[in-house]
């Protein structure tokens, strides 16, 4: 049976059984192919829209001043690397939000405003995407010792990767408020039947409070401030100390001095 995460000298561990860990990663691996998906298709539109560009009459190159050519030197394929990296940078061009609920959640526009949001969209996404994967291809690997042992520098990758899965568990579930969290969260504890919702909602349920209990092992870690105010004022009071040891000598020194 599962452990809650708890902050250790060595980072944050929780002890999870090997069917446990197993859930997690398969969860994680089905987030990383949500994601790869949407790359695949972000990439064939692009490749459509390419197209379109290359169909353009030939006269329109042959009419192009000479200095907008490519400097015949430079390699085709740099030229390409830098067209491909500046794709997106035109203030016109944006990217339409997936369709997909859980793709909204976990890629959410930037912008309540459309034409805004798609442009910083295309910005944005690609790297997004990109982050999200790495976050969760890493947690597979750590979810493959036991007990699952993080650093203090792993420990937010993995709590990331484990926000994802919990936000795509809660799109498929159909939770939109708090209201719906909370029912999701009773119908877990009841335990009244084996269907397919109720695993959901027990799975929901494990992965919020194993990821909850990483977020409070994680503040543990954090330097007490208050213990952080009174070594500070210690160092302050033993260097006022120090002071008025250092002038009690000289007043004696001097005094001594007005004797001899």
């Amino acid at each position: 049976m599962a452990t809650a995460f708890r902050s250790t000298t060595r980072g944050c561990r929780a002890e999870l059984d090997q069917h446990e860990r197993r859930l997690l990663s398969r969860l994680c691996g089905d987030v990383v192919t949500i994601l790869e998906g949407r790359t695949q298709d972000v990439s064939d539109d692009a490749d459509d829209a390419g197209d379109a560009d290359d169909a353009a009459p030939a006269s329109e190159a042959a009419d192009a001043p000479a200095d907008a050519t490519p400097d015949a030197g430079m390699d085709d394929s740099v030229f390409a690397h830098f067209s491909a990296e500046l794709a997106g940078l035109d203030g016109d061009d944006s990217l339409a939000a997936p369709e997909d609920p859980v793709l909204r959640r976990l890629l959410p526009d930037a912008s309540t405003d459309d034409e805004e949001a798609g442009r910083f969209r295309r910005l944005s996404e690609s790297s997004l995407r990109a982050a999200k994967i790495a976050d969760l291809r890493a947690a597979r690997m750590l979810l493959e010792s036991s007990p699952v042992q993080v650093t203090d520098e792993q420990a937010p990758m993995l709590g990331r990767a484990l926000n994802d899965v919990r936000l795509t568990l809660s799109a498929r579930i159909g939770i939109e408020d708090e209201a719906d969290a909370e029912a999701v969260q009773q119908r877990a504890v009841r335990d009244d039947g084996g269907d397919q919702e109720t695993f959901m909602a027990e799975v929901y349920t494990f992965v919020t409070w194993l990821q909850e209990t990483l977020f409070s092992a994680m503040l543990e870690a954090l330097p007490d401030d208050g213990a952080q105010d009174a070594a500070a004022d210690a160092d302050a009071e033993d260097t006022d100390t120090d002071a008025d040891t250092d002038a009690d000598d000289a007043e004696g020194g001097a005094a001594d001095g007005r004797r001899a």
